[in-house]
């Protein structure tokens, strides 16, 4: 392959990774919108993705949290500060290491992430209903492609 097919390629690599950047951004936004009214008060893409990472009788540290919704700490403790102000988390401390806090959902809190995982199944349902099994099939196979590809990339150079 010469260069000028080496660099065509590399732009239409660029050109796609912003067109599926601005899809999932658009689509993100989206949901994020439609879910303000789930909890009473509006949410943003760390609340949203820290209340769909629980179940509903978890006991997560911070750090299991973290990982679980891929959110950074101090983001972290915003939002479950957040969430316990407004009732819906509660914090607990480790009995067997009193520095390792723990959270859980409250009674409002698990009735809320039932609310919030229907409505999610509902907006994933109208935007992504119009799939075919095939196309969802292919959809899912795709991005795991392009994650494995996209972590090799990562891991041989911070991005």
């Amino acid at each position: 392959m010469d260069e000028k097919e080496i660099i065509k390629d590399l732009v239409e690599i660029e050109m796609r990774m912003l067109e599926v950047k601005n899809l999932f951004s658009g689509i993100s936004t989206e949901m994020v919108k439609n879910s303000v009214g789930i909890m009473g008060f509006a949410v943003n893409v760390s609340q949203l993705k820290a209340m769909t990472a629980f179940s509903e009788d978890s006991l997560l540290s911070m750090g299991e949290l973290c990982k679980m919704a891929n959110i950074k700490m101090p983001s972290m403790t915003e939002v479950v500060d957040r969430f316990e102000k407004e009732g819906i988390l509660e914090r607990i401390r480790d009995n067997e290491d009193r520095r390792v806090v723990k959270v859980k959902m409250t009674v409002k809190g698990k009735k809320m992430h039932k609310e919030v995982l229907r409505r999610r199944a509902n907006e994933l349902t109208k935007m992504f209903g119009v799939l075919t099994t095939e196309d969802r099939t292919k959809l899912v196979e795709s991005l795991k492609n392009v994650s494995e590809i996209l972590i090799k990339v990562t891991e041989n150079k911070k991005v």
